[in-house]
């Protein structure tokens, strides 16, 4: 079994999907920037993110005063964003390194599970 999983969600207002890479424990490392018209897309998308994670880049941005997240990105194109915000700038570093570990071996889920 792998370590971590994508899961594929609509969107709260409408039906279109996004991706997302949830550990063992279902917990939400990251999802995709942008939601695509149906699964296929979405699934699609995240294949392709999986496939060309050598290629990418992070960045870290501050997301308040006291808040970071990190960005993943294909060229100049955001591909990921992190799910939730962290307190310090090292431990949205860390975050992203584990997606970046993660991402390759990930396997898919079933559209709208929800953790």
């Amino acid at each position: 079994m792998s370590a971590a999983r994508f899961g594929f969600l609509p969107t709260r207002s409408s039906d279109w999907v996004g991706w997302r890479l949830l550990t063992t424990n279902n917990r939400d490392l990251g999802r995709s920037s942008t939601v695509y018209p149906d699964h296929e897309g979405a699934r699609l998308a995240a294949q392709w993110v999986q496939e060309h994670v050598a290629d990418m880049r992070i960045t870290l941005v501050r997301s308040s005063s006291i808040g970071w997240r990190w960005r993943m990105l294909a060229g100049d194109t955001i591909v990921a964003v992190a799910s939730r915000d962290y307190h310090r700038r090292l431990q949205a570093e860390r975050s992203a390194a584990v997606m970046l570990t993660l991402l390759p071996r990930a396997e898919p889920l079933a559209l709208g599970l929800r953790s």
